[in-house]
Formats: C-alpha cells, sequence, structure tokens
C-alpha cells in the first residue's frame, strides 16, 4: 500500500517537485507539506498508510492508520476516534502532480505526488495536545533508504519534549 509522505516542495536543477525534509537540514527553512502518490495514469489510490507517533512518559509508539479516498479529491483519516478530512490543495494543473527529486529510495518515489490539506488544519495541534500524536505520514527513517541512522542525543544537546498545557 502506498504512503502518506511528509515532504517540502523544492527545486533541483531547474526541476520543481518533493523532497524529504530530512535531505534539507535543520538550518533550512521549509514549509512540510502532506502529499499521497498518484498510479501511472494519474489517478489516486484507494488506500494510503499513514504513520502517527504518540509520546507518553518518554517513550515513543508509531501507529499505522489508513486513509481512504473518499469522492474525487477527498481523504479521510480516523486516528484516535477521530476523524479528519483532508483535500486535495487547489493548484494550477502543470503544478498539480509533482516527481519526488531528492535522493533516497522508497517504492513510492517512482510516482507522482498530489499535495493534500486539512480541511481544518488546527485540529492536527488539537491532536498533539489532547493526545501527543503526531502525524507524520511515512516514518522515514524505518522506511526510506539511504538515510543514515538517528544516533542518541549525547549529554548536552537539546532535546524536544511534550509538555502538556496547564490550562
Amino acid at each position: 500500500m502506498p504512503f502518506v509522505h511528509s515532504f517540502v516542495k523544492s527545486t533541483k536543477a531547474d526541476k520543481q517537485g518533493w523532497c524529504a525534509p530530512v535531505e534539507l537540514g535543520e538550518a533550512a527553512p521549509h514549509y512540510i507539506s502532506f502529499v499521497v502518490p498518484v498510479d501511472e495514469r494519474g489517478a489516486f489510490f484507494s488506500t494510503y498508510s499513514c504513520e502517527a507517533v504518540t509520546t507518553c512518559n518518554k517513550e515513543k509508539r508509531i501507529a499505522l492508520h489508513e486513509l481512504s479516498a473518499r469522492g474525487k479529491d477527498s481523504f479521510l483519516l480516523h486516528i484516535e476516534g477521530k476523524d479528519f478530512w483532508f483535500v486535495v490543495k487547489p493548484a494550477l494543473k502543470a503544478a498539480r502532480r509533482l516527481p519526488y527529486i531528492g535522493k533516497l529510495k522508497h517504492p513510492d518515489f517512482e510516482l507522482l505526488f498530489t499535495e493534500i490539506e486539512l480541511e481544518e488544519p488546527d485540529r492536527l495541534d488539537d491532536l498533539c495536545t489532547a493526545n501527543h500524536t503526531f502525524v507524520m505520514g511515512c516514518d522515514p527513517f524505518t522506511h526510506y533508504a539511504g538515510i543514515k541512522k538517528r544516533r542518541e542525543p549525547r549529554l548536552g544537546t537539546r532535546s524536544i519534549t511534550f509538555r502538556k498545557n496547564k490550562a
């Protein structure tokens, strides 16, 4: 089953396309988009795999979910008892389906990608705040070939932790 991916729109050698944020480095400014591959005819697949990470007590759990095509340009993702509706992001026809232009490997990277967006973007923030769950699409460190494995943080380095907001 193809995956939802979290990519950054980029240009390499005058060719516009998508690459993984890990290819750009932490210092590079970028806007991350959810994208889905389309088949050789440019049609959507009926379902996509979508991973979400949940943190609790300094542990992380990655769970696999399904994003299902519903209608012409709509998709439904069900996580933690909540429904999240995505739609194809409006774009000019030439910019609607773009290739992956990075250097990593994954079976989906042979296909073109279309950007999708949440109908209610703030709801993912609410999921993160309430459930400590972050939708990432496809975990690059698990599924992409050609990426260096993460090292554990050394003493003295910064790390990100999730804290529950006190109302």
